[in-house]
């Protein structure tokens, strides 16, 4: 089951719908780190596996979908 959630929601270990930079195709990622929020946005770390991990931002209230909770 799929929910969409703000960013400012998620927690380690939340898997997510994301499109990466420079591919067409959404795959899922793994919230892998402590995430930074601020006055405007929200930072996370994801992971996928094979790949190299990478931070994401996104303003608040942004929608995300999360597949599976941690």
């Amino acid at each position: 089951m799929a929910l969409d959630v703000e960013v400012q929601r998620l927690q380690i270990g939340d898997v997510v719908v994301v499109t990466p930079a420079g591919e067409d195709a959404d795959t899922e990622a793994t919230v892998l780190r402590e995430i930074e929020r601020t006055a405007s946005t929200v930072r996370v770390t994801l992971r996928i596996a094979g790949r190299e991990d990478w931070v994401e931002e996104w303003p608040l209230d942004t929608l995300v979908t999360v597949v599976r909770g941690p």
